[in-house]
């Protein structure tokens, strides 16, 4: 039997009866998945090449059985929430990191997630109480993230509880279709899914050309932004192009992104987001940590610290995440538009 959700959330060596169990409740889902509830302990226990009274030993029924499939699926997707959504990342950042890891868990884990869709209704009433709440936390977690989002700037002004369950309805269905021996590996449905989802939020006011950067007066202490790119080869070469700097492909067999190419970011960030078109970058300071690779991304941060009136200038505080890692952390001076300016005039 192929990992399960189970086994990658469950943390250390179990001992040998939880061990036992575990795979009791592995075997369970797959038959649930293919017969549905009217699956019967003999069956399971077929299916494991155990007997029946293995099966009893360790679960009272067959609802104990499915109700601890629930349990466990959902503290596996708490867990997973909670892993990623960290304060100190920005919000579009974690979202994207929620999605794909929830996308992940269902293609890898395709006979779970056809219990937990198809068989809640064969849960008793006491035991699918304590399955929706934790679902309900899971939506909370969601629509908290998305609320933030939409206060610090990054998500369009929308209905945070009906977006949630639009894309968690979207989400869920890949157990439908998704297919293990299918063109794409399940990171790759996982990455295209969760940007194609993120960019239907996701605030672009490069795309408004009615859109103007803000003036230093519209600007706020605390406020930040950010922009997060997946870096590929031809992004290296086109680089080399600009540049003129080709060692950068041609002796660089790890093919590591070059450091200037992960500090531009951070001019879309402020040109485009904060303050915005319009403004100009008068001094930055860059230092790296850690290397990035191609296939990585890349998320660049700006967040306000100090605002000087009277200058018409702002610090920012800028740091670089690959994939939830710090890799560079810098500073920049900036001046806001002096006026309203419109991006299709830019």
């Amino acid at each position: 039997m192929n990992e399960g959700i189970f086994d990658k959330h469950i943390k250390g060596t179990l001992a040998a009866e939880e061990k036992r169990k575990q795979q009791i409740l592995d075997t369970a889902a797959l038959v649930f998945a293919r017969l549905g509830y009217a699956a019967t302990i003999d069956q399971i226990a077929e299916e494991m090449g155990v007997t029946k009274g293995h099966i009893y030993y360790y679960f009272n029924s067959k609802q104990d059985i499915l109700f601890q499939i629930f349990r466990q699926a959902m503290s596996y997707f708490l867990a997973e929430i909670a892993a990623v959504n960290t304060p100190d990342l920005p919000p579009d950042y974690r979202l994207k990191a929620i999605f794909k890891k929830h996308i992940m868990a269902i293609c890898e884990n395709r006979a779970i997630m056809t219990v937990f869709m198809d068989l809640r209704r064969d849960l008793l009433p006491d035991n699918w109480r304590e399955i929706a709440a934790s679902r309900n936390r899971y939506e909370n977690l969601l629509q908290d993230l998305i609320r933030e989002g939409m206060e610090k700037g990054y998500f369009t002004a929308i209905n945070e509880k009906i977006v949630s369950y639009t894309l968690l309805g979207s989400i869920n269905w890949v157990y439908v279709w998704f297919h293990e021996n299918g063109e794409l590996r399940s990171e790759e449905v996982a990455d295209i899914m969760a940007e194609y989802l993120l960019r239907g939020i996701k605030k672009w006011p490069e795309l408004d050309i009615a859109k103007t950067g803000k003036t230093i007066t519209e600007l706020s202490i605390g406020e930040e932004a950010s922009f997060s790119k997946s870096f590929t080869e031809k992004d290296l070469h086109n680089y080399s192009g600009i540049s003129g700097d080709y060692l950068t492909i041609d002796n660089d067999a790890q093919k590591v992104i070059d450091n200037g190419i992960i500090s531009s970011l951070i001019f879309t960030v402020i040109k485009m987001i904060l303050p915005g078109p319009g403004s100009i970058v008068v001094e930055t300071t860059f230092r790296h940590h850690e290397q990035v690779n191609v296939g990585d991304a890349v998320t660049a941060k700006v967040k306000i610290v100090k605002i000087n009136l009277q200058k018409n200038m702002v610090e920012m505080e800028l740091s670089w995440f690959n994939q939830g890692n710090k890799v560079a952390e810098g500073f920049a001076l900036v001046q806001p538009p002096v006026k309203k300016l419109k991006t299709g005039n830019l």
